[in-house]
């Protein structure tokens, strides 16, 4: 792997080369659901924490630095259908260990195809949710 390591889902690290990292968006929410009030309007009750939503987004260019190979690895990764560990860069070069994730979709778009249907510029998402209640993804950024 060449480049700087920035994030690790699993064994797949998102570095500046092949698999650039581009975007992180998180998003946490929480439950107000609405409940009916006699002669008032309805009002919203805190129930908890919803689940938390993590994707990351990148691209890579297969003709010049490759990356494809590790996109497929990434994929096989989601389709074995294991939990995984979500790791950060850490400063010093250490890792700071975030939780333990599934990956919920992975998806990529292919501009200028080539002859292999491979697109010399691939972006790529991966969608994430926390595999246990325990981890938050708004304590990450």
């Amino acid at each position: 792997m060449s480049g700087v390591p920035i994030l690790a889902i699993g064994p797949h690290i998102f570095a500046s080369l092949p698999l650039s990292l581009q975007k992180i968006q998180e998003r946490t929410k929480m439950k107000w659901p609405t409940i009916n009030r006699f002669g008032v309007g309805p009002a919203r009750q805190n129930t908890g924490r919803d689940e938390d939503e993590f994707t990351v987004e990148g691209l890579y260019f297969n003709d010049e630095w490759g990356g494809h190979p590790e996109y497929l690895a990434l994929k096989a990764t989601q389709r074995a259908g294991l939990p995984v560990e979500l790791l950060g860069a850490a400063a010093g070069g250490g890792a700071s260990v975030f939780g333990t994730v599934v990956i919920l979709e992975v998806g990529a778009m292919h501009s200028v195809i080539r002859r292999s249907g491979i697109g010399a510029k691939v972006e790529f998402d991966v969608k994430l949710a926390p595999f246990g209640g325990d981890l938050a993804f708004g304590g990450l950024l």
